[in-house]
């Protein structure tokens, strides 16, 4: 089977793909206004202050939407493969795509709160993966 295509960590994003390594949610908060931001961000999308550090982030994941990929991504991916759309509940601007194996957002309603977890496969780049309802 194919690898599924890995994201490629930069200097930027390190801190982000660090964290998830070790299952945890990294986020870059705004030390002049708290604004939260992706990971790549250079700068704070409200403000436009170059303040930003990652911080580890606590706070709830919601399920926004979910599809089930009936046409494989990529060779070798098997299908139906459901993906769930999320948003940090402190920042809905802030989406995490992750992978949904077991199918659990089958029966949840958007703004369901969600667990993400982390999956490596083969080793590479931890993936977010659907954990089950928070």
């Amino acid at each position: 089977m194919t690898q599924p295509p890995q994201p490629v960590p930069t200097q930027e994003t390190q801190p982000f793909w660090d964290a998830a390594r070790d299952g945890r949610v990294v986020l870059w908060r705004c030390d002049d206004c708290g604004r939260l931001a992706h990971p790549q961000a250079p700068r704070c999308p409200d403000c436009l202050s170059e303040s930003l550090r990652a911080r580890p982030y606590a706070g709830r994941v919601l399920l926004k939407g979910r599809t089930v990929l009936t046409v494989p991504a990529f060779e070798g991916q098997a299908v139906p493969a459901p993906v769930a759309e999320c948003v940090i509940e402190d920042e809905p601007r802030i989406t995490l795509i992750a992978q949904d194996p077991e199918d659990l957002t089958r029966t949840l309603a958007p703004g369901a709160p969600v667990t993400l977890s982390f999956t490596a496969p083969g080793g590479g780049v931890p993936l977010a993966t659907i954990g089950g309802a928070a």
